[in-house]
């Protein structure tokens, strides 16, 4: 393949539409998967999960139901999931799966697996005549194994990832591959942002969207750029976190930085009166970008990838859009990382809304500041005009530096 089909090939396998936060998604996926391979009426089921997907959904809205937390999760996944439908496994639950769903909750053990350091489900479902294990690993629709039997041995973790790659392109390499990509790739990128534009206009109509209204009324806001990516970027955060049941499309296994880069970047381009075709292009850019710094993060980590990710390759896509230059480009990445670097993620929940509408707006100010010639001089983790060098050193912070602020959240929300 060349470079353009290898990037799409990438890009294709991190986006994907998903009805949900992506975590619940993975877990009633897994769970779905389980029961869809059982025999018999189910007896008990357990599950185990790395710290990061526990974390994430310990207290976030699961579409068509109104439990919340992980033991929900595993309920409506085995109730009502429909697994053939990969991430839009809760795309479609009722009020009859729903309430099947609450009875099943006494049956459910939820473990947290302290050995494993990448996102990774197991559920084991036993029945009077079966027992099935279906295990997830590295990737939130990545189911690896699918196996029947009474002692399972252990699993060792899958090494790899569908990006992996992307580390050896540069900002070079991804303008030339938006200057070129094809028409399909084009419209691809299109569906994903008019179905984000979707639940973004569905949070308009909620709590968050009329308070962006009242607060613009009495003057506390202009009509800027800035404050259209970040009141698009929250209204659709909070639609989802909230369990909406509208799709959609993720980036690199997350449904906030899908919204984050497809709005950050949809919303500047129409505001500035970029041409449709222009717009997709700088998507196109910003999505090799967000891998490029995704595949040394990691698929979920300590910090809020919607900081110092989505939310600032859409932004780049904007520069991209406006023809800066690869120079500009590099200085919103430094701007970026040189404020936005340290805000943690502390779990999935409508709150998240405000954490992307902030780090959207930061990002694109960036962007705007970079396209005037200004960005932020070396100090602090931005010590390199090479963003290889900057984004090892912001992986360095998360899975180094970090290492123990998982645990420490997930102490605080379980009220330890």
């Amino acid at each position: 393949m060349n470079m353009n089909e290898q990037l799409m090939t990438m890009i294709r396998s991190v986006v994907t539409p998903a009805t949900g936060c992506t975590e619940p998604v993975a877990i009633a996926l897994n769970a779905s998967t389980a029961r869809a391979e059982l025999k018999g009426k189910l007896k008990k089921a357990t599950v185990k999960m790395d710290i990061c997907l526990l974390k994430n959904a310990l207290g976030v809205g699961i579409p068509g139901f109104s439990e919340r937390g992980v033991v929900a999760c595993v309920a409506i996944g085995i109730a009502a999931g429909d697994p053939k439908a990969g991430m839009n496994v809760l795309g479609n639950i009722t009020s009859e799966g729903a309430e099947e769903a609450k009875s099943l909750i006494p049956l459910i053990t939820v473990q947290l697996d302290g050995t494993r350091s990448g996102l990774f489900i197991e559920t084991v479902l036993e029945s009077d005549e079966d027992k099935v294990r279906v295990i997830t690993d590295g990737g939130h629709a990545n189911i690896t194994l699918v196996e029947h039997g009474d002692n399972f041995a252990h699993y060792e973790t899958k090494d790899g990832s569908s990006i992996d790659g992307i580390e050896k392109y540069s900002l070079e390499d991804f303008k030339k591959f938006a200057d070129t990509v094809d028409d399909n790739s084009l419209a691809f990128f299109k569906e994903g942002l008019e179905m984000n534009r979707a639940i973004a206009h569905a949070g308009e109509e909620m709590a968050i969207g009329q308070c962006f209204e009242k607060m613009s009324k009495k003057s506390f806001f202009d009509n800027s750029l800035i404050f259209a990516v970040q009141k698009a970027t929250s209204c659709a955060s909070f639609a989802r976190m909230s369990g909406v049941q509208l799709p959609v499309m993720t980036v690199t296994g997350s449904g906030n930085q899908g919204i984050g880069l497809f709005l950050t970047a949809g919303t500047a381009a129409e505001i500035l009166g970029v041409g449709e075709e222009k717009m997709l292009r700088g998507i196109a850019f910003a999505q090799a970008v967000n891998m490029f710094i995704k595949h040394e993060l990691g698929t979920l980590s300590c910090l809020c990838s919607c900081s110092v990710a989505a939310g600032l390759a859409g932004a780049v896509g904007v520069i991209y859009m406006m023809d800066g230059s690869l120079e500009q480009v590099t200085a919103c990445i430094k701007t970026v990382l040189g404020s936005a670097t340290g805000m943690i993620c502390d779990g999935a929940k409508e709150g998240c809304a405000n954490k992307v509408g902030l780090s959207c707006a930061n990002a694109i100010t960036s962007a705007m500041m970079a396209l005037e010639g200004f960005g932020i001089e070396e100090g602090g983790i931005v010590n390199s005009n090479d963003v290889s060098v900057l984004i090892k050193n912001l992986s360095r912070v998360a899975n180094v530096g970090m290492d123990n602020a998982n645990s420490t959240i997930v102490d605080i929300m379980m009220g330890k």
